[in-house]
């Protein structure tokens, strides 16, 4: 890739924020690289939440379509220890697989996960809201069950309209079907990832509601800010772009798709390759296969 002209780079779109069944996404990761072909996206980021359950089927799927495949995941991660500390995502680029620490933290998440949701289901039903775990679990094929999802469901059983009034009366910190989470902070997550021989990319910077929050958090040493997202329409894109230029901050973009909508925010060629460049002055990179697997 990093040998095309400006023009053709130009051209490229990779939606760097997809989910699957590996966690709150409803379509496979097959079904994923299909809809990326048929949309003839350059490339895309399997991203699922605190899991890499889906990249091997991806990767298997990515050989049979002209559709490049960046591994990927988005790290839930808090501002601080307190309960009611926000809650921010880190989205992971390029690192091995192989990790045994990446992997180690990942199984503590997911079990976590699988315990939290749990928890959340029973107290739903005490609430009088009943949901069938087995029928959740269908979207889930690691099992885990986040509020995402649940929410998902509760708008399907007609108990609230919509997924923003599930979390405002439900699942939002304080709320009655709230369960508190496993702190992993900002700082954790990016040492994670850069030991791992990975990039830290900040997701989706609007929906924290505080410009300020990526300055503060750069200096963790966070490698790009997601620039164009669903919650930042191109109006709104001008800002981040200037932010993540003024923090020195490569520019990143994804649908963050969980139902539909894939393909709909990207980034191009010529930030796939700053992102690249980045990569490969972490020493790690040097002993690393390409970062794009299918091309």
């Amino acid at each position: 890739m990093l040998r095309y002209n400006k023009e053709d780079l130009r051209q490229m779109r990779f939606d760097m924020h997809v989910h699957t069944t590996a966690s709150d996404g409803v379509f496979s990761p097959t079904e994923i690289v299909r809809q990326a072909q048929a949309l003839r996206l350059t490339g895309l980021a399997i991203t699922d939440h605190d899991t890499l359950d889906g990249l091997a089927e991806a990767q298997a799927a990515v050989k049979e379509s002209s559709v490049s495949l960046v591994y990927g995941v988005e790290l839930n991660c808090s501002l601080g220890p307190e309960e009611d500390a926000p809650e921010v995502h880190v989205l992971g680029y390029f690192f091995d697989l192989e990790n045994a620490a990446l992997n180690a933290k990942l199984r503590q998440l997911q079990e976590h996960r699988r315990l939290r949701g749990q928890k959340m289901l029973a107290v739903l039903a005490e609430l009088g809201m009943p949901l069938d775990a087995a029928i959740l679990n269908d979207y889930a094929e690691s099992g885990s069950v986040g509020r995402g999802m649940i929410a998902r469901k509760l708008v399907e059983a007609g108990y609230v309209q919509d997924k923003k009034e599930a979390f405002a009366k439900w699942l939002d910190v304080g709320k009655p079907g709230y369960v508190p989470r496993l702190h992993l902070t900002v700082a954790e997550a990016v040492q994670l990832l850069h030991g791992a021989g990975g990039l830290a990319v900040l997701a989706h910077p609007a929906q924290y509601h505080n410009d300020a929050l990526p300055a503060q958090l750069a200096p963790f040493g966070l490698d790009g800010l997601e620039c164009r997202h669903p919650d930042q329409p191109p109006e709104l894109q001008p800002r981040y772009l200037q932010m993540a230029a003024q923090l020195g901050l490569a520019v990143t973009g994804g649908s963050d798709c969980h139902t539909e909508g894939l393909g709909a925010y990207t980034m191009n060629g010529e930030e796939m390759r700053e992102l690249v460049q980045r990569w490969l002055r972490l020493p790690q990179a040097r002993e690393r296969k390409r970062p794009l697997w299918g091309v």
